[in-house]
This record gives structure tokens, sequence and C-alpha cells, in this order.
């Protein structure tokens, strides 16, 4: 078998990109459960990138994948309040900045409440 010189050329020049691939990490480590149904705690983690101090990017990526969680879950498409973000650190030592950004919320309107289902009367057939 004869392998051409444009192949011999290209798979050197291939090979790091497919290694380079397997590296890949998404700074997105998220948590979300509703807490009832017009209430929620969301949480993001920390690390060297995605730190935790509440203005900058880092703050504006998490507030958007807060969003992205509620309109999963279909909640609050009215809108929502952070009532609460605390800091949750999870290292021990000076050094440390790892732990994760906790939010507690709600949505702004009340879901309708449920129907109410006509239960027949004596002498009605339902």
């Amino acid at each position: 078998m004869r392998v051409r010189p444009f192949a011999r050329l290209l798979v050197p020049c291939l090979l790091p990109l497919v290694l380079l691939s397997g590296c890949m990490w998404s700074a997105r480590n998220e948590g979300f459960t509703p807490t009832g149904p017009t209430a929620f705690l969301y949480s993001a983690r920390t690390n060297t990138v995605m730190t935790e101090n509440d203005d900058g990017n880092a703050e504006r990526l998490r507030r958007q994948w807060l969003a992205d969680a509620l309109q999963a879950h279909s909640m609050c498409g009215d809108g929502y309040i952070v009532d609460t973000r605390r800091f949750v650190s999870n290292v021990d030592g000076r050094f440390g900045n790892g732990g994760e950004i906790v939010y507690s919320g709600r949505c702004l309107q009340e879901p309708p409440p449920p129907r109410a289902v006509p239960v027949p009367g004596r002498g009605e057939r339902g």
C-alpha cells in the first residue's frame, strides 16, 4: 500500500488538532432545583476562570445561564427576582478559589390556580 505525499503531510497537521479537542472543557458547571411552583435554587461552580466576584463577565455569564435554566424548566416566563446570592467555598486553605455561587429566587407572577373540576351533584349524571 502506497501513501500519497498529500496524506503524509495532512496527518501530522491534523493529529494535534484531534488531540487538543479532547482537552476542551466547559466552564459551565451548574445545578437547578425548583423549590416550589414559583421558586428555585440555582448554583454555578467557580474556578480560576469563573471567579466568584459579582461584577464582570463571570457574573454576566452566570446570570445568562440562570435565565437559560429557567427557560429549560418552563419557569418564570414573566421574569424573576434573585432574592439571595451567596458564595459557598469548598476549598480549604488560603489560596483556594473553588466553590459555588448559589442563587435563591422566585418568579414575578404566580402560576394560575388549578382549574376546579365540577363534581356532579345528587340526581345528576356526569
